[in-house]
Formats: C-alpha cells, sequence, structure tokens
C-alpha cells in the first residue's frame, strides 16, 4: 500500500516550509509528496523546490479543486492524502492514517485539525468551527455516529481510495475558492455508499484566523462556495439543519465563556455575510 500526499499551493512563500518541514519528521517516511503550485506569484516554488517532493508548476492559476485533481492524477499511491499548505501534520500522521486503512476496509478517513492558540479575536473565530470543525471539534459542527463515522469531510486532512476517488469523478473544479468542494466530494461518497471514519489521532494542524478582515472576505467566499453547492445537491433541508444544529452547540458550548459576547457576534456576522455572498453568487452571471 503506498500512499501520495498532494498540497495545493498558491502564494504559500510565507507559511509552506512549516508543512514541509513537518512532513520531513515522518515517522513514515514510505510516502511521495506532490506540491501543486497553482501559479504562484511569490517563491512558493523556490522554497518547495529545496525539499525532497515531487513540484508541479502550473502555467495558469485554476484553484484548489483543480490542483487537487491534477495531482491525483500524477499520484502513484493507491491512497491518496490531502492536506493543504497552510497546515502542519503530526509526526506520526502517515503513520496513523497506514493503520486505518491496514486494520480496516474503509474507503476514507476524515482527520482532526488542530487550531493553534491565538490572540482574543483568533481564538473566538476558532470557535466558529470552521475549518474542519475549528476549535469547538469536528463532531460538534458535522455528525458522527456511534461508530465513528461521518458523511463529512474537509479536504485539509482526509484521504481516500484512489480508485474510490475517481469513481466520484474527483474534487469539483467548479468551485473557485476552497471551501464546499471537499464537501460536495463527501456528498458524493455518501450517494456511492462509501463509509467515512472520522479518526482523532489523525491529527493536523492550523494557525487561527485573526484577522477581522481576512474573516470576513472568507465568509463572503464560503457563501459563494455554499450556492454552488445548493445547485449540486437533494435534500437542501438537511444541510441547512445540520447547520442550525451546529449553530446551537457553538452557543451551548461558549455560553459561559468569557469570550461569548463576540463568539456570538461573529456568529451572526457570519451567517450574514455568508448570506450576502450565497445572494450575489445567485444574480452573478459568472456562478448562475
Amino acid at each position: 500500500m503506498k500512499f501520495s500526499v498532494i498540497v495545493p499551493a498558491y502564494n504559500a512563500a510565507d507559511y509552506i516550509k512549516g508543512l514541509l518541514d513537518s512532513f520531513s519528521r515522518q515517522s513514515l517516511n514510505d510516502a511521495e509528496l506532490i506540491i501543486v503550485d497553482d501559479c504562484s506569484l511569490d517563491e512558493t516554488s523556490q522554497i518547495v523546490s529545496a525539499y525532497d517532493c515531487r513540484l508541479i508548476r502550473l502555467s495558469e492559476n485554476h484553484g484548489p479543486a483543480y490542483c487537487r485533481n491534477f495531482g491525483a492524477r500524477q499520484a502513484q499511491g493507491d491512497i491518496l492524502v490531502f492536506t493543504d499548505s497552510d497546515c502542519r501534520v503530526a509526526p506520526d500522521w502517515l503513520e496513523k492514517i497506514h493503520a486505518y486503512f491496514s486494520g480496516r476496509d474503509l474507503h476514507a478517513i476524515m482527520g482532526r485539525l488542530e487550531l493553534l492558540p491565538s490572540n482574543y479575536l483568533g481564538d473566538s473565530i476558532s470557535a466558529l468551527g470552521f475549518p474542519a470543525g475549528g476549535a469547538i471539534g469536528f463532531e460538534k459542527i458535522w455528525r458522527v455516529d456511534r461508530e465513528g463515522y461521518t458523511k463529512s469531510l474537509s479536504s485539509c486532512n482526509c484521504a481516500i481510495r484512489k480508485e474510490i476517488f475517481w469513481k466520484t469523478g474527483g474534487f469539483d473544479e467548479t468551485f473557485p475558492y476552497p471551501g464546499g468542494e471537499d464537501s460536495f466530494l463527501a456528498y458524493k461518497l455518501d450517494k456511492l455508499a462509501c463509509k467515512i471514519k472520522f479518526c482523532r489521532d489523525v491529527v493536523v494542524f492550523h494557525e487561527a484566523r485573526d484577522s477581522l478582515i481576512g474573516f470576513l472576505k472568507w465568509q463572503f467566499k464560503r457563501g459563494i462556495s455554499s450556492f454552488i453547492f445548493s445547485k449540486r445537491v437533494d435534500h437542501k433541508s438537511e444541510f441547512v439543519s445540520l447547520r442550525m444544529w451546529s449553530c446551537k452547540n457553538i452557543i451551548e458550548q461558549y455560553c459561559r465563556d468569557k469570550r461569548f459576547p463576540l463568539i456570538l457576534v461573529l456568529l451572526l456576522t457570519s451567517l450574514t455575510v455568508q448570506l450576502s455572498g450565497f445572494f450575489f453568487a445567485r444574480f452573478s452571471r459568472n456562478f448562475s
């Protein structure tokens, strides 16, 4: 069983070294690392080229979904592992993934994202559950059953058998931004009756988002992605219900926290800005 780790990168010079250094410290080193540089304008490619990995440079910018599919087509492994250029992986990350696929008849797994401590604003943003469950945890944003299976995954920390990945058609490349394309992949996996195992001990680390302007831009883009997602799925009410359930969990989790007033404001703001992005996309010719 061979693993191919695929990472899209765009203007990642400020942080991709952290990922590459963490990958070099893996307890299981029998895996290829493929970095797909999405026509970066900074020194991303120069930094990556100094490491023992495969670098693919695209001549045009296409977005992360396209990059992941491009990397998957070049991959030699029969297990495709995905993370992001702004993440850092735990030393036993690949070893844990190998153990899950070796001992079980799994189609895909979703690992845990651990957000690093930040300032007051950053920790409050992390409490909202994104990305991949944020500080509150994956199980409070997406449902996980008693056996540990879920119908969701995030591309920052997941692994899928290659044959299953291509049965779904891979990531939908019409999603222009990070977010939404991984939820739709999980949706397609569920349609094929494929199981996704949530594995808490498969850990990736991520810096918290601590910029208010960056947060607002991120939520607007998530709204656009939500519109694209809504056009592709059935039973839309189930996903609305899931979002309401996750909001309830956030309020219950943090209602006695000293940061709760800010968390509540950020939660309501995120919903409002996402709705703005949703309706912007709905009435835009670019996304209709």
